[in-house]
């Protein structure tokens, strides 16, 4: 196809100028691309100052000469091979290499975290955090940026390897194609009617949108921190006991205090024991020694192993009542004497057949109770006094248990009419078996379980070799359970109490004593089979403890451990593995593709530089003149003029091959006014309103992570938007949770960076044509530099060096945009917490200030008892709440520290059943439910309780306190009666002295008022007769511990709080010594003697009760203290000590004083606590603090009949205070003879005892011993205190308010972010905020400075192929000669080429041409004188673009 032609000339003449268009005729006369000859053309210069010729010059008629160039700066045709580095193969080698080690990595990690169920334990450190969540995420985005890097050298040399092909390439697949985005790649990589497919790449571009689609959103939740359990085989050790068996029921106090707190508190004694089982301890054998108590071990662990387990059952059938009558009951004492009683008929469904006769006035009859005894053992207990006999007979019964259940039969007169009586015949069997026991250990807590379904397939029933069965049922049925716990007493004394024999007053107890309960249960017999299972599991228990020092038989067994480790999420590793495995086999396939056999570019250098490509068309005269009048072209119509040219790139230049006719294109270009003004019109590079879309993007981002992060910190993330999780399975297998939260703000940070990243390439690319814009900049600057191939802080380590600073912000952006999306993938961990709001409810209770009321009988004479023990034993008739057991079970047994109550502290409760309750979230397949605690915080008032110790010091002489004995003495000694133990001895208290008493020091002296005078040794003035510890003859340690009342010398007091002191007496007693006397022997007093001189350390303790406000944490449904903090100082409780006992009395009372009356009494709180807490291991003989009176107690010696709040073991007589103070060492009973040690656990004892006192009898509207409604006050018509009684009462304090305040939290999965990782994104978003910013101002100038985008070859073309001395320069010299040559100097703007054609372009140059200026001033000159010169045609070329060009520069210039 000839490129020449003739074009008719433009019949329109340019506004105002009268001057005919003619250029389109300037290179009308040019040769075909293949040969033909050149018409001559004469350049309006012929000046010589560069000394660069054009080639377009004819040889034989050029008027120039040419510059003699010399050898070293002559240009010379290197080898076409180079690669851009992302090509080339030691650097597309490392990128398959790096990925395939990721690769490797994650399946690595995945199956070692599925061998060994995750990577390393989580122990919440930094190194944890950087491994889990940065570096994933680190290594995912250094791979991606990696293939962005290729893909981009890909894209920008694709045109250049179609234009290498033996064909060449069409201009539109070539020199105007661009794949400026990914998704451009793709579509190019396909192939169409004119061009082959690119494979390379089309993989490069999945390779690359896989990895910022996949690869880096997947990373941030490849690894995450999950609680894993492991399995791991070894030897346990089981507890030998067979040299204790058979079992022998030998009981201790403790031994009825363990059972009688678990069933009553239902505290945990032993983790292997329960209400069912009782199984032989089994432990690992790395832990050394038995674990017995209620926690085996502090580790969070599960083991198991095999084990042998005992248990027994009560196959049980009731008794109907059948009927009731009357029946003769013969005389106890007279014979033939007879007495009318009642007689009652129970039976069974299988014939057993109950009579019941009694007395009229037993307590069983009369008062209702329970029996509970062998079914031979018909002469059980009834109460009472009787003369007469009654009894039990049965007929047909094979059980051999019996249970009767009654209430009041009669009223000690006649038959009621409105009884209810019911029973149970029973048979107890007992097993033993062999079973797989597992123990899981987690929260504090130890949970001893086995199969029993495997349990009841091996058990067999028990033999005597195993238990003695009989001894256990002489134990268990035996009368004495009323030395432990007394229904009688505890429920209203001899004549009021409710009955019980035998263990039913254990079993009664669990009903409040009371029998309408007992006979309307229907499962009562569950609650006897518990009992009896508990009472024997006890009995072992004392067998485990005896034997445990015994070599352990070895077993095998398993320890699985949970352990909070770094876990690799299944879903997430495979979907990894799959991707980057198709990822390694793109980038194979990219790396044949690429190779330059397979691949050749034909360039010998980066085609970037402005210079390099004017190189490659400098000698191709037909690409030149093609080019040379395009220059007003915009990408647009560059594309549609070349679309059917054909080009090649060859021998290191881009040579035409094809064209469309000119004549074609002339027309087709032909530039019109309105044509030259939309070329004027210049072209976006950067889009203004991109980049405010940009800025408005990154500062709602930076104000949204700001505003999350407040809502993190101040409320938490907790809707299900944000803790959603997918659980992943595939067929049933579990493949792990992906939180969409991390997977979601990666993929945002990567659309982010891909954004940036468009900028970033953008301004690289025009970096230096902007600087060839802006003013002449030698080639190291301008024409001789590409920031193409360098990337981030390199890119910006150049542009520092070329002051261009818009670029170096940028740059340093696409840099941290790279550090903000590892950031924002470690953003969020996904774990619990709560959520908290506010209700208002009303205020029930406040610190009591009111003082408790009671009554007592007055007036008090000295044979009656005193008027205050009401009051005192109301404190302690609920067993299944009692203060003081419930403090001695959490002290010794581990038991639950009581509600409302911490750190020594007791807080005023709120009824929190009415706080609303909802479901907050729902996260996924594990939905949210509240079944786990709900906490509420709350401002309240808090008191508490507390000691103020000094140590005792007695003088050496101890005479004042013990007597020494002879007891080899026979006419004080009945040495008959008495063990033959020892000969001398020492016993506690003065010979000459009925009671025991302990004088205290001198150093109280001027105080006695306040301190007393003198103590007890046991509770009261009654000598202690208990208890020794003689094992095989030998006498063994032993110890006495109890808290006394100071006592003043006139036993009144007039001021409270009063001192008492605490005392550990530790030596070794021998117990049974017995004087002569009147009274046969059994009847005489025991004497405790020692041994030696017992150790002995005392206290003097002044009780203290305190108040605070607090703000206190509890949970919803259990009212335990999570936590609390003080708002003010402690201070003293006013109301505490003000009343003791008052008496008031009515006008009606008052009237007659000797007749007994019921008077009204007002009893502080601390004043009933400390009286109650010092009376209870004696309460029988009650004698209080102010003892007015004469006599009183009936007996010298201590009751050991009682045990209900005492413990009395071989070796050890104790209240339950001191038993809690022994617990708390470990039972070492040396270490309580240490002051510092006896005070930390006497203050810890009482302020435990103070708590569950203070929340005993307690209720919500009403309030309890120290808490009260707020509207509370003495009753009407209360009467006033009796003449003579101090009473002095502080004012009331100042009323609350009605409302509480309570904020409740509730648990949530939380969405929590991380501080570091949220800074660190802010931050860097706002660095790109003022980037920017920068950009978006800048980006009008650059605008103005390019009018038109610069992206293909064709682009750059136009810029160059009229640049004559460029051209030459490019010719003749060699690049590296020319980077730093100031005659490199060069300039992209408005130049007039060398045959007066005004262009826009790159030229060198040392003086800017302003065509406006031209012809503003010197047009006329001009063109008279280039017409002159040249003719014409030149003078019309130039007035014609000089016309065409000025409204474009005019704009250009601003």
């Amino acid at each position: 196809m000839s490129f020449a032609g003739n074009h008719p000339d433009d019949a329109e003449w340019e506004s105002g100028w009268g001057l005919h268009s003619d250029t389109d005729h300037l290179y009308d006369q040019m040769s075909p691309a293949q040969g033909g000859d050149v018409q001559e053309l004469v350049p309006l210069s012929n000046r010589q100052t560069t000394g660069y010729t054009t080639r377009w010059e004819n040889d034989a008629t050029s008027a120039v000469e040419h510059e003699v160039i010399s050898p070293q700066d002559q240009a010379t045709t290197p080898t076409a091979t180079w690669l851009p580095y992302s090509l080339r193969w030691q650097y597309l080698s490392g990128i398959i290499a790096f990925g395939f080690i990721l690769e490797i990595i994650v399946v690595a990690l995945h199956a070692v975290s599925s061998r060994d169920s995750g990577l390393v334990n989580d122990n919440g450190s930094g190194g944890i955090v950087v491994s889990s969540k940065f570096l994933p995420t680190a290594l995912a985005v250094i791979y991606v940026l990696f293939l962005s890097i290729l893909l981009d050298d890909i894209k920008r040399t694709e045109a250049f390897a179609r234009l290498a092909s033996p064909t060449g390439a069409l201009a539109e697949n070539s020199l105007t194609w661009t794949a400026d985005a990914w998704w451009d790649a793709i579509s190019g990589g396909f192939p169409t009617r004119s061009r082959k497919a690119s494979w390379h790449m089309l993989c490069a571009a999945i390779v690359f949108m896989l990895g910022f689609l996949v690869v880096s959103p997947l990373s941030s939740t490849l690894i995450v921190s999950q609680d894993v359990v492991f399995t791991q085989d070894t030897q346990f050790a089981r507890l030998d006991i067979n040299s204790s068996l058979p079992l022998q029921a030998n009981p201790l106090s403790a031994t009825y205090f363990r059972s009688i707190s678990n069933i009553l508190r239902n505290v945990t004694t032993s983790a292997w024991l329960d209400d069912t089982y009782a199984i032989l301890p089994v432990w690992p054998s790395s832990i050394g020694h038995a674990p017995l108590g209620p926690i085996l071990s502090n580790d969070i662990q599960t083991w198991t192993a095999e084990t042998t387990v005992f248990n027994t059952e009560l196959e049980c059938e009731n008794l109907e009542f059948k009927s009731v009558g009357t029946t003769k009951l013969s005389s106890q004492f007279l014979a033939n004497s007879t007495e009318l009683g009642i007689s009652v008929d129970l039976s069974s469904p299988s014939g057993c057949t109950i009579n019941l006769r009694l007395e009229n006035i037993t307590a069983f009859a009369s008062s209702g109770g329970a029996i509970w005894s062998t079914m031979d053992n018909t002469t059980a207990a009834f109460g009472g006094f009787g003369a007469y006999r009654s009894g039990i007979t049965t007929t047909a019964c094979a059980q051999d248990e019996l249970a009767i259940f009654t209430t009041p039969l009669t009223n000690e007169t006649y038959l009621l009419s409105n009884f209810t009586i019911t029973g149970a015949a029973c048979q107890a069997v007992y097993y033993v078996g062999n079973t797989m026991a597992t123990v899981t250990l987690k929260d504090g807590e130890s949970l001893v379980e086995i199969d029993p379904q495997q349990y009841l397939n091996a058990r067999t029933p028990v033999v005597n070799h195993a238990v003695n069965m009989s001894a256990f049922n002489e134990v268990f049925f035996n009368l004495n359970w009323t030395v432990h716990v007394d229904a009688q007493k505890l429920s209203g004394g001899n004549v009021d109490g409710r009955f019980a024999s035998g263990p039913a007053n254990l079993l009664s107890a669990l009903y409040n004593f009371s029998p309408e309960q007992l006979v309307a249960d229907k499962s009562v017999t569950k609650n006897m089979q518990r009992i009896k299972q508990r009472f024997l599991g006890e009995l072992f228990r004392d067998t485990f403890d005896s034997d445990s020092d015994q070599t352990p038989i070895s077993v095998p067994g398993s320890v699985v451990t949970s352990v909070r480790r770094l876990v690799v999420v299944p879903a997430v590793a495979i979907t990894l593995e799959v991707v980057m495995t198709l990822q390694l086999i793109l980038l194979l396939v990219t790396f044949i593709y690429t190779r330059p056999k397979n691949r050749p570019l034909g360039l010998s250098a980066d085609p970037a530089p402005a210079i390099n490509l004017a190189k490659l068309i400098a000698n191709e005269d037909g690409t030149l003149r093609r080019f040379v009048t395009l220059y007003e072209m915009t990408s647009k119509d560059l594309e549609l003029e070349l679309s059917h040219d054909r080009y090649q790139l060859t021998d290191g230049g881009i040579r035409l091959l094809s064209s469309t006719e000119g004549s074609t294109a002339a027309k087709k270009h032909h530039i019109t006014p309105a044509k030259a003004r939309r070329a004027a019109r210049p072209k976006k590079i950067l889009k203004f309103w991109a980049l405010v879309v940009l800025l408005f993007i990154l500062i709602s981002l930076l104000v949204t992570i700001a505003v999350l992060y407040w809502y993190n910190n101040a409320y938490g993330l907790y809707q299900s938007a944000f803790v959603y999780a997918i659980d992943v399975s595939v067929r049933g297998i579990d493949l792990g949770l992906v939180s969409p939260a991390s997977i979601i703000t990666t993929l945002i940070a990567v659309c982010l960076a891909l954004w940036w990243d468009s900028i970033d390439t953008t301004l690289r690319s025009i970096q230096p044509f902007l600087a060839l814009a802006k003013e002449p900049v030698i080639g190291s600057k301008g024409v001789s530099v590409s920031y193409r191939s360098s990337y981030l802080l390199w890119a910006a380590f150049r542009a520092v060096k070329r002051s261009h600073w818009i670029l170096v912000s940028v740059c340093t952006g696409a840099f941290l945009v790279e550090i903000f999306t590892v950031a924002m993938s470690s953003l969020w961990t996904r774990g619990p917490g709560t959520v908290s709001s506010t209700f208002q409810a009303a205020r029930q209770l406040q610190l009591r200030h009111v003082p408790l009321t009671a009554t007592g009988d007055l007036p008090q004479t000295p044979s009656s008892r005193d008027y205050r023990v009401g009051a005192i034993s109301a404190l302690f008739n609920n067993m299944r709440t009692s203060w003081i057991y419930g403090a001695a079970v959490q002290l010794s047994l581990n038991g639950p520290e009581s509600t409302w109550s911490s750190g020594g502290w007791n807080f005023v409760p709120s009824d929190l059943s009415s706080i609303p309750r909802q479901k907050l979230q729902t996260i996924g397949n594990e939905s949210a439910v509240l079944d786990v605690s709900v906490n509420v915080t709350l401002e309240t008032q808090a008191i508490r309780g507390g000691l103020e110790c000094t140590p005792y010091e007695f003088p050496t002489d101890t005479s004042a306190w013990l007597t020494e004995w002879d007891l080899t003495d026979g006419d004080y000694w009945n040495l008959t009666a008495s063990p033959n133990i020892i000969n001398h001895g020492y016993e506690l208290g003065k010979r000459n002295d009925s009671f025991a008493k302990l004088p205290l020091p001198s150093v109280n002296e001027g105080r006695s008022g306040f301190n007393g005078d003198y103590t007890f040794f046991y509770v009261d003035e009654t000598r202690l007769q208990c208890c020794q510890n003689i094992t095989n003859g030998e006498i063994g340690q032993g110890s006495v511990g109890y808290w006394s009342f100071n006592r003043p010398p006139n036993g009144t007091y007039t001021d409270w709080p009063v001192n008492f002191t605490v005392k550990w007496i530790h030596g070794r007693p021998v117990q049974g010594y017995q004087t002569h006397g009147p009274a046969p022997s059994d009847d005489l007093p025991l004497h405790l003697i020692w041994a030696e001189k017992p150790q002995m350390t005392t206290l003097n303790c002044m009780p203290t009760v305190e108040t605070a406000n607090a703000s206190v944490t509890v949970d919803a449904e259990d009212g335990r203290v999570i936590e609390f903090h003080l708002l003010d100082t402690p201070r003293a409780d006013d109301f505490a000590w003000t009343d003791d006992f008052t008496i008031f009395q009515s006008e009606a009372a008052l009237a007659n004083e000797s007749t007994y009356y019921d008077a009204n009494l007002t009893i502080s709180h601390g004043v009933l606590f400390v009286t109650g807490l010092l009376n209870a291991a004696d309460v029988d003989n009650f004698g209080g603090t102010a003892i007015t009176y004469s006599g009183g107690i009936s007996r010298t010696l201590e009751n050991i009949e009682d045990q209900t709040f005492n413990i009395r073991d071989p070796g050890l007589n104790v209240d339950l205070m001191t038993y809690s103070m022994l617990s708390l060492v470990n039972n070492d009973h040396s270490a309580l003879l240490d002051p510092k040690t006896l005070e930390s656990t006497a203050q810890k004892t009482f302020a435990t005892l103070f708590q569950h006192f203070v929340n005993g009898n307690l209720s919500l509207s009403s309030g309890g011993y120290a808490y009260q409604s707020p509207n509370e006050r003495l009753p009407d018509g209360f009467g006033d205190p009796r003449e003579g009684a101090a009473y002095t009462r502080p004012p009331d304090p100042p009323p609350l308010s009605q409302t509480i305040t309570l904020s409740i939290s509730w648990p949530v999965e939380l969405l929590w972010m991380s501080a570091p990782a949220a800074w660190i994104c802010m931050l860097i978003i706002g660095y790109l905020v003022v980037t920017s910013l920068a950009v978006a101002i800048a980006s009008r100038e650059y605008n103005q400075m390019l009018p038109q985008q610069i992206n293909s070859i064709a682009d750059m073309a136009v810029l160059v192929a009229g640049s004559d001395k460029l051209l030459a320069m490019a010719r003749e010299r060699h690049v590296k000669s020319i980077k730093y040559d100031p005659g490199s100097t060069a300039k992209l703007g408005w130049f007039l080429s060398d045959y007066g054609i005004a262009r826009w372009g790159i030229e060198l140059t040392d003086k800017e041409f302003r065509p406006d200026s031209l012809l503003e001033h010197d047009i006329g000159n001009n063109l008279e004188q280039e017409s002159k010169t040249h003719g014409q045609a030149a003078r019309q070329g130039m007035v014609s673009g000089i016309v065409r060009i000025l409204p474009w520069y005019r704009k250009w210039r601003g």
